[in-house]
């Protein structure tokens, strides 16, 4: 129980806005692939609480930024992306370190959970920018990873399958055809999301 409490605390202490801020900055950090691998780690801990989203959020360009690289992007596609991830030089490169990448990519699946992320994600055309990562990434598992992010942009809220990114809710077992379905969150009105089974079970 003190365990929970220090941890619980210890959350609270990182989502200052100022200490936050300093701390995201690692992320971009030359030169130190620990503390970037590191940084990218606790954001993704972070995520597993729908409680730091709002925080998360706000820093979303730069949860992002390690993986844009310098591709040409249309204009009329570009006005559409977050200030800071616009006329980025050719010569942008993406986190070298795999894992670091893989951090990343889980950090916005879990925030992609939420509906207003989803709604942000969409807005500011991260899509572009995701999907020239996925092109990029020559890993498979790490392909995989953001491929679950862009299906999240992608798909109508109405119905997300769980099945596509291998991870269930507590209820669920592994080859049922079990759907969640993503309401809005005025919609939802702080319920639980419901979870239903085949259609014609």
């Amino acid at each position: 129980s003190s365990g929970i409490n220090a941890e619980y605390g210890g959350r609270q202490h990182l989502l200052h806005e100022t200490i936050f801020s300093e701390l995201i900055s690692f992320l971009t950090m030359p030169g130190n692939m620990i503390v970037r691998r590191s940084t990218a780690r606790l954001l993704r801990n972070l995520s597993f609480d729908t409680k730091t989203h709002a925080m998360l959020l706000e820093h979303l360009p730069l949860i992002v930024y390690p993986l844009v690289g310098g591709e040409e992007i249309e204009e009329e596609e570009m006005d559409k992306l977050p200030i800071d991830l616009q006329y980025l030089p050719e010569d942008k490169r993406r986190e070298p370190d795999l894992q670091t990448r893989v951090l990343l990519s889980d950090t916005l699946f879990q925030l992609g959970g939420t509906y207003s992320v989803r709604e942000r994600f969409r807005e500011e055309n991260y899509y572009v920018l995701l999907k020239n990562y996925d092109q990029w990434e020559e890993d498979m598992d790490a392909r995989e990873r953001i491929q679950n992010v862009i299906y999240l942009i992608v798909q109508d809220d109405g119905e997300v399958d769980l099945r596509k990114e291998g991870e269930f809710p507590e209820g669920i077992e592994e080859g049922k055809d079990e759907l969640v379905v993503v309401k809005r969150e005025d919609e939802r009105e702080n319920k639980d999301e419901k979870v239903i089974g085949n259609a014609g079970s």
